[in-house]
């Protein structure tokens, strides 16, 4: 899986990231369908706010649910997201 991760000011790289596990009960794993930056991810890529170290971006995305954790009740594997 290819994950957005900031490095540093205007240091953006496309790398292979871990295959995603329920690690809590509150866990969900969504399989993307769309992705995007946020506006908050731009702070640092600028940087206006530090980057301390290697940081995943985009925490907007729409997609399919995979899998939950145990104390997820208000979505289902096959249910269509959009988190903001």
């Amino acid at each position: 899986m290819l994950g957005t991760v900031l490095y540093g000011p205007r240091d953006v790289r496309f790398e292979e990231r871990n295959t995603p596990t329920i690690l809590k009960p509150t866990d969900a794993i969504i399989r993307m369908s769309a992705t995007c930056v946020c506006g908050s991810d731009l702070w640092p890529y600028r940087g206006i706010n530090p980057v301390p170290e290697a940081t995943p971006m985009g925490h907007e995305y729409c997609g399919m649910v995979e899998e939950v954790g145990s104390a997820v009740t208000s979505i289902k594997p096959g249910q269509f997201v959009i988190l903001i």
